[in-house]
């Protein structure tokens, strides 16, 4: 039984091998063929691509001559309105200095008219102001001659009243002063009798008195004595009271007679100021009519040379007029002219505007294509690193250069140095295609020729050597794994240790949706500034 089961399962056994020999060869030829069709269909695409890729190049040629046509065509309408911009600023210049300087002249005329005018009615002003004050002063003196003239009977007549009432004052002051020294001395003498008849009155009545009554003759003594004391008392306030009314009275007499001497004097100065007023009133009446006469002569006169300056007033102001009247309608052409001028600057700052809006928008669109450029760098030189990782990981290729993809001073071998490496100006030409830019390089063109518009000076950068750099060159290729090759001729070069920008591609980024806008006005940094790059 075991032999039996041995010989079986040998005989099975070489049955499989043979069926496996079998099936290994039909799939060897199979694989064959396979591989064959495979590649006849890259044969095939790899024709594709090299037609279509020279078909594109052709286009491509093509629309780089379109463009540099554009381009010139944009250059020249640039520098022709350049010029233009600058005759016109030039022409509104001179205008207005022009106008400045007829609105100075006519304004120097104006007020030189109008300080001799204003000179001259001083003048006439002033000599008329003279003439009133003289012909014032001539009526005052008039009226004062006439005054006292009127006056003068009246104070003849004043000075004669003053006369009869001093002589009647003296006639009555002496009368008055003879009658009180008269009633002064019967006043003395009757006082004195009234005294000596008191006194022997009292003399004999004490004698009688002492006789009849001696017994009380202390007491009655000395009544006596009190009034006799009392009444010669009183005698001596009267006498006293007499003697200051004598004293009153001569005063009086001595100021009475002072008044009188004044009154004579002033009598003497009256007739004497008489006498120089009559004198004075023959001179001023003599004075008067030569006044009268100069003044009619003056007067005559004034009328005269007011009616020459008159004259000649008008005709001056008839002429200031004309003048006046050019000098508007000068004035008035020259402001027609400066409102061309201003609507012509008006427009051309317009267009100006519409160029600063239109670079502005340019600038927007480079950034915005810088950012996603960036973007888009950063995330294929992840993926390509993480793929050749993968593959390295796998042994199908030797483990790639580290590299860094976050900011770091201190790395050396980092996805934003390629970044950077793309604003270099390295290894240039004197004359580049705008293509061969990458957007960094681009939005720097554009800011220098904005600036250059609008008349900011550059400052210039020290000349860096033309020959490119290790990292330009890694920066201007292309990421091979990712995208496909566009060569005409060859094979595609095999891919290197490192990642790149992603810079392919330019010319077609140029001709798209958004970027071309940018396109007519970048060669003019080419003719106007010599690209500004190597400066």
């Amino acid at each position: 039984m075991c032999p039996v089961r041995m010989t079986d399962f040998l005989g099975n056994t070489t049955v499989t091998k043979k069926k496996e020999k079998f099936t290994d060869t039909a799939l060897s030829i199979a694989n064959t063929k396979l591989w064959e069709s495979r590649l006849d269909a890259t044969e095939k695409s790899r024709l594709e691509f090299r037609d279509n890729a020279k078909r594109l190049a052709y286009e491509n040629e093509g629309l780089q001559r379109q463009l540099l046509v554009t381009e010139k065509d944009t250059v020249d309408v640039i520098s022709y309105l350049k010029r233009e911009d600058q005759a016109k600023e030039d022409l509104i210049g001179k205008l207005q200095k022009e106008l400045k300087d007829t609105r100075r002249d006519a304004r120097k005329e104006k007020q030189e008219i109008i300080a001799d005018f204003t000179q001259r009615m001083n003048q006439l002003e002033l000599d008329l102001r003279e003439k009133t004050d003289e012909v014032k002063l001539m009526q005052s003196e008039l009226k004062l001659v006439k005054e006292f003239r009127r006056k003068r009977g009246q104070m003849q007549k004043e000075l004669e009243d003053i006369k009869e009432e001093m002589f009647l004052t003296n006639k009555e002051h002496t009368q008055q002063l003879q009658r009180m020294e008269h009633k002064f001395f019967e006043e003395k003498i009757r006082l004195q009798q009234e005294a000596s008849q008191k006194i022997a009155e009292l003399a004999e009545r004490a004698h009688t008195e002492a006789v009849s009554k001696l017994d009380e003759t202390t007491r009655s003594v000395y009544k006596e004595n009190v009034r006799v004391n009392e009444a010669l008392g009183y005698h001596i306030k009267e006498s006293e009271e007499l003697k200051a009314a004598e004293e009153r009275l001569a005063k009086e007499n001595k100021e009475l007679k002072e008044g009188k001497e004044l009154n004579e004097l002033l009598v003497q100065e009256k007739v004497v100021e008489n006498k120089r007023q009559k004198t004075q009133i023959k001179e001023l009446q003599e004075k008067v009519q030569s006044l009268e006469t100069a003044l009619s002569h003056m007067v005559q006169e004034f009328e005269r040379e007011q009616e020459i300056t008159k004259s000649q007033a008008e005709i001056q102001t008839g002429s200031s007029k004309v003048e006046i009247a050019k000098l508007l309608r000068t004035v008035q052409l020259q402001n027609k002219e400066m409102n061309k001028v201003k609507k012509l600057a008006k427009t051309i700052l317009d267009q100006r505007t519409e160029m600063e809006q239109f670079f502005l928008q340019s600038l927007e669109i480079v950034k915005k294509e810088i950012a996603a450029n960036r973007a888009k760098y950063l995330r294929d030189a992840t993926t390509a690193y993480q793929k050749k990782m993968l593959e390295a990981h796998g042994g199908k290729a030797q483990y790639p250069k580290i590299r860094n993809f976050q900011q770091s001073e201190t790395s050396t071998n980092s996805v934003f140095d390629d970044i950077k490496a793309a604003e270099s100006w390295s290894g240039m030409g004197q004359k580049i295609d705008i293509s061969e830019l990458t957007w960094e390089q681009r939005e720097r063109v554009l800011r220098l020729l904005f600036a250059k518009m609008n008349g900011s000076r550059v400052r210039p950068k020290p000349v860096v050597s033309l020959a490119p750099t290790d990292i330009q060159k890694r920066a201007s290729l292309k990421i091979e794994p990712l995208e496909p090759s566009l060569a005409i001729e060859g094979p595609p070069e095999p891919e290197g240790d490192s990642t790149f920008i992603t810079q392919a591609d330019t010319s077609n980024d140029f001709t798209g949706n958004q970027s071309s806008s940018v396109l007519p006005q970048l060669v003019s940094t080419e003719q106007r500034t010599d690209m500004a790059v190597v400066s």
